[in-house]
């Protein structure tokens, strides 16, 4: 793969074709007004995630402050509670619009994610992440869990986009040098085809041009439902 940032290409034009990771649009018309309820709750929740580990907290305003987020919990439990993407697939949409908002590394409405976006050109796959604060391993750079996982998470949705829904059958990361934290990393990866059922993932995580990790993975369809058992939605 050559060592190229997405960055060189046209970014005004790329931004018109983001999609979703799954055979879905962004936010279906009939659940749009729940999933951007979702993300607003979700951003804050980043934002505060962030703002614990980074502010320099009086321990006499830290009881109260705790008072506060545990009110805020208690809110929430006291809502309709929907528990895994299969629960949130059959009240509001899909199973692919509940992984696309749900899923933990790069579900739009998790307050984990550090956010992910991507899109096909040609026969590669290109996207873009930004850490903050709450994801720091090495000092001032990424955790390495969390790189390795960014990528697990692209190539998957990369080749479940490209129409062939599998599971990583197995993952090597190369880590090249330390990945800087609050500032956009692109993405990139291609994808080989090897049978029905076996699809191989090659991809790169860079910073203005140079490779901070590459990864190797591949992919196997499951040969059950394992995507849509417990949905009354139809299979991808």
């Amino acid at each position: 793969m050559a060592r190229t940032a997405s960055r060189t290409r046209d970014r005004s034009v790329m931004d018109k074709s983001f999609t979703s990771p799954f055979i879905t649009e962004d936010i279906d018309e009939g659940h749009s007004a729940y999933w951007t309820a979702r993300r607003k709750i979700a951003t804050a929740v980043n934002a505060l995630i962030e703002a614990a580990i980074t502010s320099d907290t009086d321990p006499t305003m830290a009881s109260t402050i705790a008072e506060s987020i545990d009110t805020i919990t208690a809110q929430l439990k006291d809502q309709r509670q929907l528990k895994g993407v299969i629960a949130h697939a059959n009240a509001y949409g899909s199973y692919p619009m509940a992984n696309h908002e749900m899923l933990c590394v790069g579900g739009t409405s998790h307050p984990m994610s550090p956010g992910l976006r991507h899109w096909f050109d040609g026969d590669k796959v290109y996207g873009t992440v930004t850490f903050n604060w709450s994801y720091e391993g090495p000092p001032n750079h990424v955790h390495g869990g969390w790189v390795a996982a960014i990528l697990d998470h692209f190539m998957g949705m990369a080749q479940v986009r490209a129409g062939n829904a599998g599971m990583t059958g197995g993952l090597d990361i190369r880590y090249r040098r330390p990945t800087p934290l609050n500032c956009e990393l692109d993405l990139v990866a291609i994808l080989t085809p090897l049978s029905d059922r076996k699809m191989q993932v090659e991809a790169e995580l860079s910073h203005q041009g140079q490779v901070t990790a590459s990864a190797s993975a591949l992919f196997i369809k499951p040969r059950g439902a394992i995507f849509t058992e417990g949905t009354s939605t139809p299979a991808l």
